[in-house]
């Protein structure tokens, strides 16, 4: 194959792969801030109206709660997680046959147009924590709603109320 072919080739490869990986990321934002935000309003909701559940009620919702996060961690996000790093791997393998680290072949200074730290994405010496702060999100949502149940019937929400003393 000539030069000019392989490298055509890495191009469109690279490109492939910059937007699986853009298709990815907004996949995982999305579903990661929209169950969070789900668990808020019912979190607040759930305060708002006071709502009074017995300790069995309270333990088949956690219970739902806990079991939506995993399903949603392990059979959905670990999977995007997956070919997410795979993607990234076979970029860095793209750039590194591209010598987009390599100093002095693009330019005169004095390292590679892309830092050699990008050569470990995907894989466990890379430093990227998208889905890791991604997981946060959806943790934050479950732990919120999760402690508004188990608080259910503790609080007396005070919205609505008349708070003067005096007559």
């Amino acid at each position: 194959m000539q030069e000019q072919t392989k490298i055509q080739v890495l191009l469109a490869s690279a490109e492939a792969r910059h937007k699986a990986i853009h298709i990815m990321r907004e996949r995982v934002q999305k579903i990661c801030t929209w169950i969070m935000g789900v668990f808020l309003a019912v979190a607040g909701w759930m305060i708002k109206e006071n709502m009074t559940l017995s300790p069995s009620q309270k333990a088949v919702v956690v219970s739902m709660v806990v079991i939506i996060v995993l399903v949603i961690h392990l059979a959905y996000l670990k999977d995007i997680m997956k070919g997410f790093k795979a993607q990234h791997r076979v970029l860095a393998r793209i750039e590194d046959a591209l010598k987009l680290y390599e100093l002095g072949v693009y330019d005169d200074k004095d390292s590679g147009l892309l830092p050699n730290i990008w050569k470990q994405a995907g894989t466990s010496k890379g430093s990227g924590r998208f889905f890791r702060n991604n997981l946060y999100l959806l943790y934050i949502g479950a732990v919120s709603l999760i402690v508004s149940i188990l608080i259910q019937g503790c609080i007396t929400p005070y919205m609505g109320e008349n708070l003067s003393t005096g007559p």
